[in-house]
């Protein structure tokens, strides 16, 4: 009896004749079954994350989530931007490019953050579940996958050793309160921390100077227009190197964004009313100062020349900032303003979310400000806030 055996694929069909096979038998010949063995493979490795995830229970997918969020955080504050977008938990093409050193390198950068050698040995093992999930999607090459999984945590008396070498930065624990879907009362809900005690701090006054230009220069309206969007609107650093000046609708009031560390959720793109700050300073950028030659979809924040103590130079260039660019020159901006500690752009964005929880704005309206997938995010800084209140006598 002739049969057949049908493999799907988007752009693909391979169809085996049982009558073909059997022809084979007298003359050998193994392309087809090749061809078939190669596209069952592509089709398992773009399913293989979608059939792991539906075997977990909800929680395991949420730590999981936050496990690889922070991992995209690591990427975007030592500068590498992912090039098919920060999506780790359901993308495979997200692992493209991960190496073993990569993944070394999140280790220390956690130590470095002060979090628990527990949360790292966690985060760690979910790191390599996906790396070895995107070896078999053929995202990560077989021998990286394998140097991957030889990466180890830390056991219990290496991990000792660590604490007592650096400094202890983290809260022991958080509470907060929120209502669950369907209920009618709210709880009460205990974690360990797994935010820094503390970032460094800006008050009132010095933000305010860092949004205003410190001469007349180019590069000094480019500066302020730069800390407006973090100050004022909160953006990642990575979300400010994609911006253009398409971005901007200055008769509208309305900055148009892109966030690719939320890629695929509902915090995607995102339209916020600009402040009266940022809307002065970019319509006097836009209008006065921007090359018209870049027209109509350059880079928003451009590079510039070397700004002479004689007042010259500081001249916008033909190309953008790039997110270590932005990094160096926020932490620069923070020194000129007379700040000990350095400044970075998650500082920025720590002051704009303590400033709005501050200003009495909920739960809602911060995760879509700020892009967050999590409630648990925004309630730590209303929380903080409450706090603070509660024992500023």
């Amino acid at each position: 009896m002739c049969g057949i055996f049908t493999l799907m694929d988007d752009n693909e069909q391979i169809i085996l004749h049982n009558s073909e096979i059997n022809r084979s038998l007298a003359i050998p010949d193994y392309t087809r079954l090749g061809d078939a063995g190669q596209a069952a493979n592509r089709i398992a490795g773009n399913t293989i994350f979608k059939r792991y995830l539906s075997e977990k229970s909800a929680n395991t997918i949420k730590r999981h989530a936050r496990d690889l969020e922070l991992f995209a955080e690591y990427l975007l504050d030592v500068g590498i931007m992912p090039d098919k977008g920060a999506d780790f938990q359901t993308n495979p093409g997200a692992w493209e490019g991960v190496t073993w050193g990569i993944v070394e390198g999140f280790i220390h950068w956690q130590l470095r953050e002060g979090y628990a050698v527990s949360s790292v040995n966690a985060r760690l093992s979910t790191v390599k579940v996906y790396a070895q999930m995107a070896v078999k999607a053929d995202a990560i090459d077989r021998q990286e996958g394998l140097l991957i999984q030889s990466v180890r945590g830390f056991s219990r008396a290496g991990g000792k050793n660590v604490d007592e070498q650096r400094e202890q930065t983290r809260i022991d624990e958080i509470s907060y309160a929120y209502k669950p879907e369907g209920k009618r009362r709210s709880v009460v809900v205990t974690r360990s921390s797994t935010k820094k005690e503390a970032a460094t701090v800006l008050d009132e006054g010095t933000a305010v100077l860092l949004k205003q230009p410190q001469n007349q220069s180019p590069q000094a309206h480019r500066d302020a227009l730069l800390m407006c969007l973090l100050l004022d609107h909160g953006l990642r650093a990575s979300e400010v190197t994609l911006l253009t000046i398409n971005n901007i609708e200055l008769d509208l009031g309305e900055l148009y964004f892109y966030r690719p560390k939320v890629k695929g959720t509902a915090h995607e793109w995102t339209a916020h009313k600009m402040t009266e700050e940022l809307h002065s300073i970019a319509d006097y950028y836009l209008r006065s100062l921007y090359p018209p030659s870049l027209h109509p979809d350059g880079p928003l924040l451009l590079a510039t020349s070397r700004l002479r103590k004689d007042g010259k130079g500081g001249l916008l260039l033909p190309r953008g900032l790039n997110r270590v660019r932005i990094s160096e020159r926020v932490a620069w901006l923070g020194k000129q303003a007379g700040l000990s500690e350095k400044l970075s752009a998650h500082d920025c964005r720590h002051y704009c979310a303590t400033r709005m929880a501050r200003l009495g704005y909920g739960v809602d309206e911060l995760m879509a400000w700020f892009g967050w997938t999590s409630a648990q995010t925004a309630m730590r800084y209303i929380t903080a806030v409450d706090v603070k209140e509660r024992y500023k006598g």
